[in-house]
């Protein structure tokens, strides 16, 4: 029997008896993931996993034990995101566990979770952005004005080195990424990796913005006086930078009445890029390569702005041999 263990041919049942916690410790110490990653995660476990499964033995949690733990935190009030993360967290947690042969099957398998409310992108009007352009320091009109034509992540926008951009072809590259833990040096995915092409009049801006850099600079960088030259950190410029300049900024509407510019986040230049584009005819595939997405679904939730998308509909209506009216 000890030969039949040792070969790996019989399971250990005293193996699973170890608690939920202390298997989170050797997993979590194996565990293999960007620093920002691995920051988030553990917020999560800390806060809905492990308070609830702490003195468990993993081999007593059945499925209907999570699905009692995922509905523990509905009732509490968390959110369907968070949720999510957590219980993927505690699937991979117990998912190896069955990988080492210390469980026979994992709990975490048929499970219904709340259901993530996609919303529909934002973006802004020319008028609109225009108006927070006017509203921004000097450099930052550039990096504004770059976002709105590439529509480029935060990261990738703010990990741009200068020797990335071709003046000749007016290309740039997407290679580095600015991350909490510092320059990384491959984007999001595979896709992200990308050539994105630029206007004219953006890489003129541009060009006047780079000048006075070294070719392995970043582009764009802390301009606070004694603090300049830095990597810039999405929420002190948030803080400092783009909302001063959004809750500053007033457009005029189509009634001519002057209005407040909408209170969206930095992310939505990202998303204005990609609902112009599509609003001029550019195709779903050509928008999905310049954003860098995965998944064509993520380009997808742009289809309804593309000026053909209802035609087929409306003039199937058209078609009708008597429509249905509403006498006057």
């Amino acid at each position: 029997m000890e030969t039949q263990f040792a070969r790996g041919r019989l399971r250990d049942p005293r193996a699973s008896k170890i608690a939920f916690h202390g298997w989170h410790e050797r997993w979590w110490k194996a565990r293999v993931a960007e620093p920002h990653t691995l920051r988030g995660d553990a917020s999560s476990i800390r806060n809905h996993v492990l308070p609830y499964w702490f003195k468990w033995e993993i081999c007593d949690i059945t499925r209907m034990d999570v699905q009692s733990w995922i509905r523990s935190l509905m009732e509490k009030g968390v959110g369907a995101s968070a949720i999510k993360r957590a219980y993927n967290l505690t699937s991979s947690m117990l998912r190896a566990a069955v990988d080492d042969d210390i469980l026979a099957v994992n709990p975490c398998r048929h499970i219904d979770l709340p259901t993530i409310a996609v919303q529909p992108p934002r973006w802004f009007t020319i008028d609109q952005a225009q108006s927070i352009r006017d509203e921004l320091a000097t450099p930052w009109r550039t990096m504004f004005l770059l976002d709105f034509y590439t529509g480029l992540r935060w990261g990738e926008l703010t990990g741009l080195h200068r020797r990335r951009v071709d003046h000749r072809r007016s290309r740039l590259f997407v290679v580095e990424v600015n991350t909490k833990s510092g320059i990384k040096e491959y984007p999001k995915s595979s896709k992200s990796r990308r050539e994105v092409p630029l206007p004219p009049h953006v890489l003129e801006a541009l060009d006047r913005h780079l000048h006075r850099l070294d070719p392995d600079a970043l582009v764009f960088t802390t301009i606070t006086k004694g603090r300049a030259g830095r990597r810039l950190d999405d929420g002190n410029w948030r803080r400092q930078t783009w909302w001063p300049a959004v809750t500053s900024a007033y457009y005029v509407d189509t009634d001519a009445e002057r209005r407040l510019v909408p209170q969206y986040p930095p992310h939505t230049m990202r998303h204005t890029c990609a609902s112009w584009l599509v609003q001029k005819g550019v195709p779903l595939y050509e928008v999905q390569h310049l954003l860098g997405h995965e998944s064509f679904q993520n380009t997808q939730r742009y289809a309804h702005l593309q000026p053909d998308a209802h035609r087929a509909v409306l003039g199937a209506w058209d078609r009708l041999d008597t429509p249905l009216t509403i006498a006057a």
